[in-house]
């Protein structure tokens, strides 16, 4: 399965599998039950909210108003995308 660069996916028996960011922290943990698009898709939606969030400190607190609420939205809206992306993959 391809994930979001970095990303590993493993398993822990009893067909349970466990996503990890590229740093090694556990991002969450699967069933069988579970498709790989749902679990590609939690990745690159992680990915995407961290470079969100890196973005936004790098540049958020120096900026004018106008672009520290730009930042602010595009953090706001990848946290969505991934939390809409773990619903996905729990919901049946």
């Amino acid at each position: 399965m391809k994930l979001a660069e970095g990303y590993e996916l493993e398993e822990a028996g009893n067909q349970a599998r466990i996503l990890k960011r590229p740093n090694g922290y556990v991002l969450a943990t699967f069933g069988s039950g579970v498709g790989h698009k749902n679990i590609q898709r939690i990745a690159h939606a992680d990915k995407k909210q961290l470079q969100a969030i890196k973005a936004q400190s790098k540049f958020g607190l120096e900026a004018d108003p106008e672009t520290i609420a730009m930042f602010e939205q595009a953090v706001r809206e990848a946290r969505t995308e991934y939390l809409q992306a773990l619903k996905a993959a729990y919901s049946k």
